[in-house]
């Protein structure tokens, strides 16, 4: 399993590839809404692709319910332990 601060870092890499945004601008505090203009569509790739380099299952709706990065990091590596 990927350590947890690879794994952090696994999923800024992924966000910042699906909202074309550099790395170095992203934290825990970065807002899906009001700081990337996320839309269902974005939300999907972004999944796939976290599902894909994580290997967890990740449910649509629970994810879209996480507004800021640290939410969400936390809410993937929450299902990882399970």
């Amino acid at each position: 399993m990927i350590a947890e601060d690879k794994f952090a870092e696994t999923v800024y890499a992924d966000v910042a590839r699906v909202f074309r945004r550099d790395r170095a601008t992203l934290t825990r505090e970065t807002r899906f809404v009001e700081d990337l203009g996320v839309t269902s569509l974005t939300m999907a790739q972004l999944i796939a692709l976290l599902e894909e380099d994580l290997g967890v299952s990740i449910p649509f709706m629970e994810a879209r319910r996480r507004s800021t990065l640290g939410e969400a990091i936390d809410f993937v590596t929450e299902l990882r332990r399970r």
